[in-house]
């Protein structure tokens, strides 16, 4: 649903009126898919850290360290059936999200060449025009989707093999779901940093709770999307060029 938001401010003594155009950008099974997968994810690393590091192996020991298993395989059940429910529930839009996250393009290339001036530094450059997700995003899905795929097969293998494989191929197991957690991990903490603290990316947290995004911020973050293919390099170019010119005087 399109609409406005109207607040009024106070601008030289005057009061005005400050409208907002807000665009439907995400379902509302794609947030219950989101804040799900992200509250399962934290409690699987939080118990996972505690069953991988040493320092932290008195916890893991007894009746603690049966809960804590338990709760990692709770939680392990829960986020592979979050997608699982986004898939039968919405099976179209899931299939065009999952085609837009491995969907490659010369502007994924000129985002990430332009994104630590813009991003880290505030130099607002032409950015190259992004579709619904931009290239962190579809970095950090791709990250998410193929770390979750190694860890539903590690996973089940080492809940079901143990004490069955050979021990070699088990330690295996064990070591790449240990390394699809730190990937992720890290990942993840990138992501939260610019969806919760950047301030150049406000209204992502605010599409991810409500389901928007005002109309400003998907020109400038999500032109692709929001212009069509067309429009969005026509636009883009004129800012390269505005760009250059203003370098050259």
């Amino acid at each position: 649903m399109i609409g406005n938001k109207v607040s009024r401010v106070e601008q030289a003594g005057q009061a005005g009126v400050v409208r907002i155009k807000w665009i439907p950008k995400y379902s509302a099974m794609e947030r219950v898919f989101h804040w799900g997968h992200t509250v399962t994810y934290f409690a699987l690393a939080l118990t996972g850290m505690i069953l991988f590091f040493p320092f932290l192996q008195p916890i893991a020991q007894g009746e603690s360290g049966w809960l804590i298993r338990l709760t990692h395989r709770a939680a392990a059940i829960a986020y592979g059936a979050f997608p699982l429910i986004y898939v039968i529930l919405e099976p179209r839009r899931a299939w065009m999200s999952l085609k837009s996250v491995f969907k490659v393009s010369r502007y994924d290339i000129d985002w990430v060449k332009g994104m630590v001036p813009y991003y880290m530094f505030g130099r607002h450059d032409a950015m190259a025009p992004q579709d619904r997700f931009n290239t962190g995003e579809k970095l950090n899905a791709a990250v998410i989707i193929l770390g979750s795929v190694v860890f539903a097969v590690t996973g089940l293998i080492m809940w079901f093999g143990k004490g069955i494989l050979p021990i070699g191929v088990f330690q295996t197991m064990v070591l790449l779901h240990d390394i699809a957690m730190i990937v992720t991990v890290c990942m993840f903490i990138v992501h939260f940093y610019l969806a919760v603290l950047h301030p150049l990316m406000w209204a992502g947290l605010v599409s991810m709770r409500f389901g928007v995004t005002s109309a400003a911020y998907a020109q400038e973050h999500h032109a692709l999307w929001y212009y069509g293919p067309e429009k969005a390099r026509e636009t883009y170019e004129a800012q390269k060029a505005e760009q250059a010119a203003g370098q050259e005087s």
